[in-house]
């Protein structure tokens, strides 16, 4: 079975393909909804500002950074064997939880496995994307997008329901159940994996990758400056709706309207964006301008409409952006260095994460500037960001 069933599922492939994804679904379940009940278990329990903290720092830093530490794992596994080992691990890191019902020592050594888990899994899955035929990478990319935000709207309402009524055992006793589901579903359907295993070597190997692969350089550049902008933006959305709309009561339904459009709209507009044979560069921009276009609503709106209109420019960009992002990094270089280029666009992603919610946040809480200072300026510097890109590449083009 070949590794792309992703992107073009067909006969066997096509079950292989459905299996794989679902596992994905289920296990984004279990971990957004660990991180939405983790503070609500931690301060129920009356633990220390501090504890409840770190262990949350603990929890969302382990999933993003954990991805590199699987790196050089997966040089070792093929894809599909990698996905199983995730899940095991998922299954036995929830299991101990229970056991214990969440104490807080528990959660310090489990958040970490279940990182590592859950890290494994997604470079697996974006390894066999990336293997699949050029013209169908961004469907690969798009799939697996839409199964996270499927994870993200079902998992933390599940999570939540379980947690309040039952107690925070039986929630890591489902959680374990869910991830033990999973790994059937890969283990009856074998997912993709017959090619041989990606090279990804140590890590001091990974950074020599770096050094010699300039063709990667410019997609990890537009990978960090996508998520300063993404993660500018729903970190300071709270202060806009204070600021603006005097309350947080729209937040729950912006945040959902964004799950929804994904689920509804990745696919048909990455299927959409090969037809029309837009490359991924030309998709990179598009998602750019959009990102311009909302912070521009954003900035000079003040009503719930602006507010609306603004996140939907927003998801457009994230629909455009992201599966194009993961296509130029899957394309960069040979197949034996994918697993050392996701790892690297996941610590350009954590980097842009970090620097987009801490200037995000800084800038919308100064003296004299505010939400709508910040959301105007962003709209400027990536207007002329879009504009200036734009000009090189046509010029270019007509020296060639």
């Amino acid at each position: 079975m070949g590794t792309d069933v992703l992107a073009r599922p067909r006969g066997a492939g096509r079950a292989a393909g459905a299996a794989v994804l679902a596992q994905w679904t289920l296990a984004c379940c279990a971990v957004w909804a660990l991180l939405t009940v983790l503070p609500l278990h931690l301060t129920q329990g009356r633990h220390s500002a501090g504890t409840v903290a770190a262990l949350v720092t603990e929890g969302v830093v382990s999933l993003r950074l954990m991805r590199i530490v699987a790196g050089p794992a997966l040089g070792r596994l093929r894809p599909g064997t990698a996905i199983s080992v995730a899940l095991g691990l998922g299954t036995v890191a929830f299991g101990g939880l229970a056991a214990t019902d969440g104490h807080p020592l528990a959660l310090a050594l489990a958040l970490p496995v279940i990182g590592l888990g859950f890290g494994m899994n997604a470079m697996a899955l974006k390894l066999i994307a990336a293997a699949a035929p050029a013209e169908g990478r961004a469907r690969g990319f798009a799939s697996q997008a839409v199964a996270v935000n499927l994870g993200m709207a079902l998992g933390p309402l599940a999570g939540v329901a379980v947690q309040q009524r039952f107690g925070m055992a039986a929630f890591c006793a489902s959680a374990a159940l869910v991830n033990a589901m999973a790994l059937c579903l890969v283990l009856v359907a074998r997912p993709p994996g017959n090619r041989g295993p990606t090279a990804a070597g140590t890590l001091r190997a990974q950074w020599s990758v770096l050094a010699q692969d300039r063709d990667l350089r410019i997609p990890l550049a537009l990978t960090a400056l996508g998520f300063v902008l993404y993660t500018q933006l729903f970190a300071t959305l709270p202060l806009y709706a204070k600021e603006v709309l005097g309350g947080g009561r729209s937040l729950g339904t912006v945040f959902l309207v964004n799950g929804l459009l994904i689920i509804a709209l990745q696919l048909p507009v990455t299927l959409l964006a090969g037809r029309l044979r837009v490359t991924p560069r030309a998709l990179c921009l598009l998602g750019f301008g959009c990102f311009a276009a909302a912070f521009a609503c954003l900035g000079t709106g003040r009503s719930v409409g602006w507010l609306f209109t603004g996140v939907v420019l927003v998801t457009f960009a994230e629909m455009l952006l992201m599966p194009a992002l993961d296509v130029l990094v899957g394309s960069a270089g040979p197949p034996e260095r994918h697993a050392a280029y996701f790892s690297f666009a996941a610590l350009a992603t954590g980097i842009g994460e970090a620097v987009g919610s801490f200037s995000g946040v800084r800038v919308a809480n100064a003296p004299g500037l505010g939400v709508a200072w910040l959301y105007t300026g962003l709209a400027v510097a990536t207007t002329v960001l879009v504009l200036a890109t734009t000009a090189v590449w046509l010029l270019r083009r007509d020296r060639r």
